[in-house]
């Protein structure tokens, strides 16, 4: 009989094991934050294990603390779904996420995953948020930023530079938006999905930083202490890189970023940002209304509506966002896929509901080594 129940202390190694035997990859590289050797993994999964004792699958949460415009979510990130392949047709999967779903319901705000779209949309998770993307090539830059001095500029990886933990921590608590990264562990999480942390130093001295895939041809984030240091930085990498293209992500509300990579980019690109599973309503509606209406610009109005049996009515003006837990007469009722579309996918325009232009979808967006 199969027993499904929180992992022990003492299964450290084994989960790691079957979540390297179902997908072929070394967690402990790949996931440092989650599965290095000073990490408390064993307490983030829900396992299901046979009479033996050895376990069939697993599911784990990783819990975020996210800020957004001074309101704080508590967030799950969903990862490591593993099955071993003799276990697999069994159920344990279904079984584990819907013990976790079940157990985070009474404390969190959303859960969110990677994942294929249609498997965890059983679970009641929407692809959505937004990830922009643009293409930088050298051409753009010859051209562009021809009048761009980056003379002085230099790349080392980041946690060779001293001061470096400290710098990174305190542009990422500036960001409007926020998943709360530990001072100590920054090396673990800046290295998340085999990312490549390099700072950016002005004659010597730290500027910003960037994380750059292996191949040094994609860029999940650019962080400078000053915008007007970005084209240079930019203009600099490329040179540095020898490449002759690049790709770089950046969440809809970081102004100054997209300002200047709109500039001079070859390409663009408006792309899902992960799947989302919204429990309340309320608390994410108040926290990407505010953050859209301070950063992107919100046009005033009001939208009132029950969103999986929530009431909510939001409304904006020139002294910001409001949110109440209530429900005008005769306001739209959406079941959960219906208001998730609506607030997370680009999709939600072309839906009946009477909510302002440009309130939707929120601009929610999780960077690379917040990921799990």
């Amino acid at each position: 009989m199969v027993e499904y129940r929180m992992a022990r202390p003492d299964e450290r190694e084994e989960c790691i094991d079957l979540a390297n035997y179902a997908f072929r990859f070394d967690f402990e590289t790949l996931m440092p934050k989650a599965y290095g050797k000073n990490a408390g993994s064993p307490a983030m999964h829900w396992v299901a294990a046979d009479e033996q004792g050895r376990l069939r699958a697993q599911v784990a949460i990783l819990p975020e603390t996210l800020t957004v415009c001074g309101d704080t979510l508590r967030v799950g990130y969903l990862g490591t779904v593993s099955v071993h392949p003799r276990a697999r047709g069994e159920g344990h999967m279904k079984e584990l996420m819907n013990r976790w779903l079940e157990e985070l319901r009474q404390s969190y705000d959303m859960i969110v995953l990677y994942g294929q779209r249609q498997r965890y949309e059983y679970f009641g998770f929407t692809l959505g948020g937004v990830k922009f993307k643009y293409t930088v090539g050298e051409a753009n830059v010859r051209h562009a930023l021809k009048q761009v001095d980056d003379q002085g500029l230099s790349f080392r990886p980041l946690f060779e530079i001293e001061g470096a933990e400290a710098f990174a921590h305190r542009i990422n608590a500036a960001r409007p938006a926020f998943v709360e990264r530990e001072l100590q562990q920054l090396p673990a999480i800046l290295t998340t999905l085999h990312q490549q942390p390099l700072g950016v130093l002005d004659n010597g001295r730290l500027i910003g930083y960037l994380l750059a895939s292996q191949a040094g041809d994609e860029i999940s984030e650019l962080a400078m202490d000053h915008a007007e240091d970005i084209p240079r930085a930019l203009k600099a990498y490329l040179a540095h890189k020898g490449t002759d293209r690049v790709a770089i992500h950046a969440p809809e509300y970081d102004a100054s970023l997209n300002a200047a990579l709109g500039a001079i980019a070859e390409d663009f690109a408006i792309e899902t940002s992960d799947m989302y599973h919204i429990i309340d309503f309320a608390n994410v509606l108040k926290a990407y209304l505010t953050l859209k209406h301070t950063t992107i610009g919100l046009a005033p109005g009001e939208f009132s509506a029950v969103m999986d049996g929530q009431p909510v009515t939001a409304r904006a003006d020139a002294n910001g966002v409001t949110v109440e837990r209530s429900a005008k007469p005769g306001a739209v009722v959406l079941d959960k896929e219906e208001a998730q579309k609506l607030l997370l996918t680009q999709h939600g325009r072309y839906m009946s509901v009477p909510a302002p232009a440009g309130w939707f979808p929120l601009p929610i967006f999780w960077y690379k080594v917040d990921k799990f």
